[in-house]
């Protein structure tokens, strides 16, 4: 059984509209296997759970700064991981309506689920330039920007739009950074030799 779920950004939120409509586009991507618990009730006897296996696709549109720091760390500092893929996935089943878990007993790893965030270049760059606000100059941010889109990519986290931010971030604020690594995973992307 396949599922596809995706959120709703016109729910009604106003307070914080603004930050929304300026936030990059950008779009978790989750594809794995889960359990799928329903209350089975016996006809007044005691209650049961039942446990059905269901392969998912989770889509979730990130729309605010907030949203990205909750569902991906933005320091990738925690446990000398990257991001904690486990963690991240975990909190897109709790965002469904139903009830759904992992069938992974790690915490942090989910190693057969596929996950992936997914925009524009553009997006991407902006994450980082605009809506991260780190301090320091337009040249620190971008090399900032660029270290962590780095991490990103070598953990198979982000898409083609990744390196593409990064190469443009580069070559903008001249960079004292090799852009091979990011020219490779274009090439990949689009399937350039």
């Amino acid at each position: 059984m396949a599922s596809k779920t995706t959120n709703s950004s016109q729910t009604g939120k106003q307070a914080k509209q603004s930050e929304s409509q300026s936030f990059p586009e950008l779009t978790v991507q989750a594809e794995g296997t889960a359990d799928r618990l329903r209350r089975v009730n016996e006809t007044g006897k005691a209650d049961c759970l039942e446990t059905v296996e269901v392969e998912l696709a989770v889509e979730y549109v990130i729309d605010s700064y907030d949203e990205w720091c909750s569902l991906i760390d933005p320091d990738y500092v925690k446990h000398g991981r990257t991001v904690e893929k486990g963690t991240v996935i975990d909190d897109l089943l709790d965002r469904l309506e139903e009830h759904y878990r992992r069938q992974s007993s790690s915490r942090y790893e989910a190693s057969d689920w596929k996950l992936t965030v997914t925009g524009s270049a553009t997006a991407w760059r902006r994450l980082f330039m605009e809506c991260m606000q780190l301090r320091g100059s337009d040249l620190d941010r971008a090399d900032k920007g660029t270290l962590r889109l780095k991490q990103l990519l070598a953990a198979d986290l982000a898409d083609t739009g990744a390196a593409l931010a990064a190469l443009e971030l580069i070559n903008q604020h001249g960079l004292d950074a090799s852009p091979d690594s990011f020219i490779d995973e274009v090439a990949d992307g689009t399937g350039c030799e």
